[in-house]
């Protein structure tokens, strides 16, 4: 799943018609359209308002973190990359943790 959190782009480069939102209702808003507009198949959480994902987890505008079955963090990365991603599923799936 991915976290929708603060837009840390709003205004700029490619997102300069995209604003930063300003309700929960805006974000969610947001975080629909980026979901439909870049297929993406994994569920979407919104975060709340005051970013507390984002202060709890990482100050980074997009980290990825693989989680096991016991909510333990078995990797982090500051930005999504494919290979990064799948590498680690698949060392959790095997079993093999690096212990």
């Amino acid at each position: 799943m991915i976290v929708y959190q603060k837009e840390p782009h709003a205004g700029q480069m490619a997102f300069v018609k995209i604003g930063q939102p300003k309700t929960i209702e805006e974000r969610c808003e947001l975080a629909k359209r980026m979901k439909s507009e870049y297929e993406m198949p994994m569920d979407v959480l919104v975060d709340s308002m005051d970013d507390s994902s984002r202060q709890l987890l990482s100050d980074l505008p997009s980290p990825v973190f693989v989680i096991d079955k016991s909510g333990t963090v078995r990797a982090k990365f500051p930005w999504p990359n494919r290979d990064q991603i799948k590498q680690a599923v698949a060392v959790l799936a095997s079993g093999d943790e690096g212990n």
